[in-house]
């Protein structure tokens, strides 16, 4: 098992605490909204992976059946939100779930920190990914009615 987020070099523990630094020195407009991405898909994670939250990517068994979890309430009809829907951009983040996905690539092409942000934002989807199915089904979020049946399994 391994808590590197994909390609990077950052373990789940080290790119929480790094991105959470990286707020302070972060330049406005697409670094900063990385930084904000990667730490709401982190609270995201936390709500999912219930106590004690995302500390670690979760070994294949483990991901497996909370993969199965995710899936069977994404199957049931919607619980609405107070929006009525589910969303496709977390509540502390300026870019949507689609965005994020170019900006991760965008910043892997970088060099420096904010290649190693790319790289563990692309971690990140393709963790949520696993957990909802497939490669490119992570595209809303969960419910939060949704959210705490899954961190309840």
């Amino acid at each position: 098992m391994t808590d590197r987020l994909g390609a990077s070099e950052w373990s789940v523990p080290e790119a929480r605490s790094v991105v959470a630094q990286l707020r302070s020195v972060a330049e406005p407009g697409l670094e900063y909204d990385a930084v904000e991405l990667f730490l709401a898909l982190c609270d995201y994670l936390d709500q999912l992976h219930g106590s004690p939250g995302f500390d670690r990517v979760l070994p294949e068994a483990e991901r497996s059946g909370l993969a199965d979890v995710v899936r069977r309430v994404r199957g049931r009809s919607a619980v609405p939100d107070e929006d009525g829907e589910r969303l496709v951009q977390p509540v502390n983040s300026a870019v949507t779930l689609a965005e994020g996905r170019v900006l991760a690539a965008h910043l892997e092409a970088a060099d420096g920190w904010q290649r190693e942000l790319g790289l563990a934002l692309q971690g990140l989807f393709s963790y949520l990914d696993q957990l909802y199915g497939e490669p490119g089904s992570f595209t809303e979020l969960l419910t939060s009615a949704e959210r705490d049946r899954v961190a309840s399994r």
